[in-house]
Formats: C-alpha cells, structure tokens, sequence
C-alpha cells in the first residue's frame, strides 16, 4: 500500500500532504508511464553528457571522477524532477524543500526499481467487471488476434512513453469478459480505461504475452524445421 508523506517547506506550517506509492499494485499504468518517461529522459541525457565528456577530457588521469560528478548531480536533477511529479509541488517551490524530504520520497519508491516478480495472475477486475487473459494457447483468441496485439511492438521506439503505450492497445485486443466478442471499434475505448490498471496486473500482462510468444515462436520454428526435412 502507498504510504502519505507531509513535507513542510519554509513558509507553510502546515505541510503538503500527498501518497507515495511503495509497490506496483500501488501505481497506474498512466502514471507510471509519465514518471518512466520523466526517468527515461533524464537517463539519455546523462548518456549523452557523458559521452560529451569522455570525449572532452578523454586525456584527464582522473577522468572517471570528472564522470562520477556527472551522474552525482544528474541523479539529483533526476530526484527532483521525481519528487515534483509525485508531490504537486513546483520546480520553483521545491527550493524551499529540505533535501531530506526529497531522499526520503526518492527512497520510498525504491521497490518500484526492483525487478516484478509474477504471480500467475489470469484475470483482473476493472470498474466493476472481470476480464480474463487469453486463455491457454490463446484457444479463444483467433491467432490474427495475436498476431495484430505483437505488431504493436514495432512502434514501441515511436511512442512517447515507449512500451507503455502499447500495452493497453494489446490488453484491449486480447482481454475479454467471458461472453465478449471481439470489436475492433472498441479497442480504443477499452484501451483508454485500461490505463487505470495498476501495474501489478499490467506486468502479469507483459508477462503472460512474453510466454505466449516465444511459445509460438517455438512451434513456428519447429514446423519450419519440420517443413524442410519433409
């Protein structure tokens, strides 16, 4: 569960109140494709900083310290612009935060850095509804239906917050209630509302998906193998 953290900055007595999640279940899918993004920028751009300055003072002897300072005061960029998302609280109100509270948000949402580990989770309930994942071998989803969801990965490198905002796309297509037929004209729809789920159910998703192609994969191959043996 989210846990709610008061920061208190010079002129305000009474403190910011606002929920810091502290596990996936805790986070949407909306949400954390915007802070991912916010992550993700400020990853590149550090690669890049760095690169300028292997480049710029590659005949330095304390060239690695010259890197180390580099991505010292990036990450403080970093949990600044993490700490602002979470809390509401402006670039230019934050200056007026003690560095203590920012680290203590920053340490807060350390378990959403740490790998998900999946539970085997099969169906998910949403606004009152339970939807189900393709069931074994995707025996009640026609293999166009597959095949239409995993071209949506090709995208991925187009889209603003990366595989985030393919996901829902490819729930919508392959997630159904028990006596719901496919429509084409709703998946936009349903993949909108699917960006309320937390991401705890999105990742048993992406895991789930992750099986179902590599076992297709396989006895794609095999068939081909077969194929050219016959």
């Amino acid at each position: 569960m989210s846990i709610t953290i008061s920061v208190k900055q010079e002129t305000d007595k009474e403190g910011i109140l606002f929920d810091v999640p502290t596990d996936w279940e805790d986070i949407t899918l909306d949400h954390w494709s915007k802070l991912s993004t916010i992550i993700r920028k400020h990853q590149k751009n550090s690669d890049l900083k760095k690169e300028s300055h292997k480049d710029k003072y590659k005949d330095f002897d304390d060239i690695e310290k010259i890197l180390e300072d580099v991505e010292f005061f990036d990450n403080i960029a970093l949990n600044k612009d993490i700490f602002c998302f979470l809390s509401g609280i402006s670039q230019d109100d934050i200056k007026r935060v003690d560095m203590k509270q920012v680290n203590k948000v920053i340490d807060t949402i350390g378990a959403l850095t740490e790998e998900y580990k999946p539970k085997g989770t099969r169906s998910f309930e949403l606004d009152g509804e339970t939807y189900y994942f393709p069931s074994e071998a995707l025996r009640k989803n026609t293999y166009g239906d597959f095949i239409e969801s995993t071209q949506l990965d090709m995208t991925i490198d187009h889209m603003e917050n990366g595989r985030f905002d393919v996901l829902p796309e490819q729930m919508a297509i392959l997630c159904r209630r028990i006596d719901e037929e496919y429509d084409d004209e709703l998946i936009a729809e349903k993949a909108k509302k699917f960006k309320k789920l937390t991401m705890d159910i999105v990742y048993e998703f992406a895991f789930f998906l992750t099986i179902q192609s590599n076992r297709l994969l396989k006895i794609s191959n095999m068939y081909s193998e077969r194929k050219e043996i016959v």
